[in-house]
């Protein structure tokens, strides 16, 4: 069985990134609220300055996961940071080393562009990836919450 293969993603992968990310929003219960298509990946990931990067792990020929992640920035640092949107490894090539791969990746990247540091979100009761995060060296902070205005909300507040 070859290893997998780690790459940055291209605009041609947006047809199987799209169905990872189904999966993860299916996975996630978040299926309500997902909008992306293949043609909004594809320019999200084009031209000389993408909105967001992502790698891609292929194995046997398939893309099997992804990392999405974008560049975000620490005023007490004064540094920017590696910022992971997305980490999905389909249920099929789960055991195969690929997160802690595609992690790795993502470390190293974030190391040579001397980003102050790494940081990403996980749902509360997803207790195996805190688990596999934690085991890995990461710390997840409880004290922290995320805050997100979408929709009316956003709206509302830009015209008030």
């Amino acid at each position: 069985m070859a290893a997998p293969r780690i790459r940055i993603a291209r605009e041609d992968d947006a047809p199987a990134i799209h169905a990872l990310i189904v999966e993860l929003a299916e996975y996630e219960r978040l299926t309500s609220i997902l909008v992306a298509t293949e043609a909004t990946l594809r320019t999200a990931l084009a031209g000389d300055q993408p909105r967001v990067e992502c790698l891609v792990a292929e194995h046997e020929g398939h893309v099997v996961a992804y990392a999405m992640y974008f560049h975000n920035f620490s005023s007490f640092l004064s540094r920017r940071g590696l910022y992971l949107e997305d980490l999905y490894v389909s249920p099929a090539a789960r055991r195969l080393g690929i997160a802690s791969a595609l992690l790795r990746k993502l470390a190293a990247i974030a190391v040579e562009r001397q980003c102050a540091r790494f940081e990403w979100t996980v749902l509360d009761w997803n207790q195996s990836a805190i688990d596999f995060y934690e085991n890995i060296g990461a710390t997840v902070l409880p004290e922290w919450r995320i805050v997100r205005m979408t929709g009316e909300a956003l709206t509302k507040l830009a015209q008030s």
